[in-house]
């Protein structure tokens, strides 16, 4: 359970019994204090002082006297003292109750008192039930009273405790569904009936989570939508190009590889919205496989190497093996092929591109991609996994990028459970690293 749940339960058990605590030590105070003998000796005592007035009175007055003497004692002190006359009858006709109390076997006395005339009477006296444990002064009443306290206020504690944090369990889990990009969940399945501030809270939070919902979906309709209508007037650019050309080559020459140059930039952006849509939207299932990513990482470098030429220095990695991974071997291999590509591009001639990868303590494989590039501003470097987000717009428009590579590369990663962070390195250049959750080898 949460740690907020049991922080609540001792919180409201602990006050509680605080208090109890608190009050059968004041009880216990007081009744030492003002009683003089236990409650019990006292009505021994007492009843031998009756049973001896009620000797003198059977032998003054007789046995009218006696039952004057009986009807004037209290009902608590009454129903405990019986006289029965030689033909065995109650003086005050209370057989019934003399025969329940000898079948409870409650303690009992009897002497023979005689009066004037010698006739004999039979006196009956019963001791009070001792009160039970729970009910009886002293240490022993006080521990199970007081065990019962605990008992009844832990439960009370456990409702309360549960009915204040159940909600936040629920708003806590939502939350984290709507960080990964679930917008479909909703709060108020457990908490319709609520009429509390927490109801209130998750009908709050259904309401904007549908209305993300419905944004995300128009802004991939109309990214969709886009996309396919640009492809069109492309398609058609490409024709015409080639009518062009095979009309008269030299007069426009110029003109038309520079048609043909943003005709292939619009085609490359095109592929790259849609790209971004379908990672980021998550409709396309992942193909998931084991493999190597060691391997893969190793093919990506020496294919990167082999397109750069020997005109800069190669892409260094340095890999532990095996890497075993369950994963969308296609996605992982674009997602470090914009990481190198970028990391390429950012460099310049300065080169000492580094791919590090290796399994750390945790059970992840740990991926990292370094420059010797000039970094980048660190109030922009939280940015740069954003769609279209550009350092330098000329320097990018010339190489061609559009600024999706990383975002396209940050969306893929999360599909895989994993994370994606970038830093500036001390001596100088950019960092980025992946973690990706390690699966075992599975016939791999």
């Amino acid at each position: 359970m949460p740690r907020l749940f049991w922080k609540l339960f001792l919180a409201l058990w602990l006050s509680i019994m605080t208090f109890a605590v608190v009050v059968s030590w004041i009880n216990q105070a007081v009744i030492q204090r003002n009683v003089i003998e236990e409650p019990a000796a006292a009505f021994e005592d007492r009843l031998k002082r009756l049973n001896a007035r009620l000797a003198r009175d059977l032998q003054d007055g007789g046995p009218r006297k006696v039952k004057r003497t009986l009807l004037g004692l209290p009902s608590g002190l009454r129903n405990h003292v019986f006289v029965l006359g030689a033909d065995g009858k109650e003086m005050l006709g209370r057989e019934r109750v003399l025969r329940k109390q000898k079948k409870s076997r409650t303690k009992m006395v009897t002497s023979q008192l005689q009066d004037a005339k010698g006739s004999v009477y039979t006196l009956v006296t019963t001791g009070r039930r001792p009160p039970r444990t729970l009910l009886a002064p002293g240490p022993a009443g006080v521990g199970m009273r007081l065990g019962v306290a605990a008992l009844i206020s832990a439960l009370m504690s456990l409702l309360l405790a549960r009915y204040l944090a159940a909600p936040l369990g629920h708003l806590s889990r939502a939350s984290r569904q709507f960080a990964t990009g679930d917008l479909s969940v909703r709060v108020g399945a457990g908490l319709e009936r609520r009429q509390d501030e927490f109801g209130q809270l998750a009908r709050d939070m259904d309401e904007m989570a549908g209305q993300l919902q419905q944004l995300q979906q128009a802004n991939q309709r109309l990214l969709r939508d886009v996309s396919h209508e640009l492809r069109s007037p492309l398609a058609r650019l490409r024709v015409a190009l080639e009518i062009a050309r095979n009309k008269d080559r030299s007069v426009v020459a110029d003109e038309l590889n520079r048609i043909e140059l943003e005709s292939e930039r619009l085609e490359k952006l095109i592929d790259e919205v849609l790209s971004l849509l379908r990672e980021s939207s998550g409709t396309r299932e992942l193909n998931l496989s084991g493999f190597d990513l060691a391997d893969l990482l190793k093919d990506l470098v020496e294919t990167v190497n082999y397109e750069t030429g020997d005109g800069r220095e190669p892409i260094a990695l340095h890999a532990d093996s095996p890497l075993y991974l369950d994963a969308d071997r296609e996605l992982l291999w674009r997602v470090f092929e914009n990481l190198l590509r970028n990391a390429l591009i950012h460099s310049g001639d300065a080169g000492g591109i580094e791919v590090i990868a290796h399994q750390t303590e945790g059970k992840q494989i740990m991926v990292t991609v370094s420059d010797r590039g000039p970094g980048i501003d660190e109030a922009q470097i939280k940015n740069i996994f954003e769609p279209f987000f550009r350092i330098d717009e000329a320097r990018n428009r010339n190489s061609g990028g559009h600024g999706l590579g990383l975002a396209i590369a940050a969306s893929a990663v999360r599909r895989h459970d994993g994370r994606i962070s970038a830093s500036n390195r001390r001596q100088g250049g950019l960092e980025v690293c992946v973690l990706l959750p390690q699966q075992q080898e599975s016939g791999a």
